[in-house]
């Protein structure tokens, strides 16, 4: 594989670099990032053993491929620091929610081959789900590199990009709502009577173990959450509530909210 540059060193950041090094896809010294945070710069190059620079101009010139891993709202002053030094032999992969591959391509200049990706935190343990979509420019074999990157992280997806803002909705922003209904569970736990370690450690490892068994049984979720309810038990009278307080509608609403903020991020 090509050497790879990373602008922005953040978490994700963090976990692909972690990702590759541990899959000796790449060396660290294959490895660079840019990165504007002084401390985060020491850190990085401290922990991981690549390369960090401020200068992101730096950067994209010692490597193949360019990891655009900033938030969204800095794009513009990365572009125009970056935008002379890309050329149709870069590959650009993105991980910038909202922002769609023909903005990049304009902003980056002629030629520019780039690959959108949606990811998720998950990625920090290894296990991410990423989506993939190719630019007017990039063939199979960036869509290849791309994959073969992510999935050192997690499993990856291939989707056309018209699908990206409902993949954010619900795999990029969907551990949010996993953590916020542990923290619920947790609440309801202590307020009927737990002591708050308690019901933290119950709440999480309950959630955690049901999603492995969904991931590994290989069954749907309706019929393991048909087999935990039994007629007239304990598990149907808290579902009924879900049901009576409309949870089917709310999850709908907030990955409409979520879907509809990646569009507007996109401009």
């Amino acid at each position: 594989m090509e050497k790879i540059a990373f602008i922005g060193a953040g978490n994700m950041a963090e976990a692909l670099i972690r990702g590759m090094i541990r899959r000796r896809l790449l060396a660290p010294e294959d490895i660079i990032a840019g990165e504007a945070n002084p401390g985060r710069r020491e850190q990085v190059e401290r922990e991981l053993g690549i390369r960090v620079t401020a200068d992101n101009r730096e950067a994209v010139s010692a490597a193949g491929i360019i990891v655009l891993a900033v938030k969204p709202q800095s794009l513009d002053a990365v572009v125009e620091e970056i935008r002379g030094k890309i050329t149709p032999d870069h590959l650009v992969i993105s991980i910038l929610a909202g922002i769609s591959t023909r903005r990049l391509e304009k902003e980056l200049g002629p030629g520019a081959r780039v690959v959108r990706v949606m990811p998720n935190t998950p990625a920090l343990v290894g296990a991410g789900i990423s989506v993939i979509c190719a630019g007017r420019r990039a063939g199979e074999d960036a869509l290849a590199a791309a994959r073969t990157i992510l999935e050192a992280v997690g499993e990856v997806r291939v989707l056309e990009e018209e699908s990206i803002d409902a993949v954010t909705a619900l795999s990029g922003s969907g551990p949010a709502y996993f953590f916020l209904f542990v923290e619920a569970m947790i609440r309801a736990g202590e307020k009927l009577g737990l002591p708050a370690p308690e019901a933290e450690r119950l709440a999480g490892s309950t959630l955690a173990g049901a999603g492995r068994l969904l991931a590994e049984s290989g069954r749907p979720a309706g019929e393991l959450r048909r087999q935990v309810t039994s007629p007239g038990g304990t598990t149907e009278a808290a579902l009924k509530v879900f049901r009576e307080r409309g949870l089917f509608e709310i999850v709908e609403e907030a990955m409409r909210a979520a879907a509809g903020r990646s569009k507007e991020l996109g401009g």
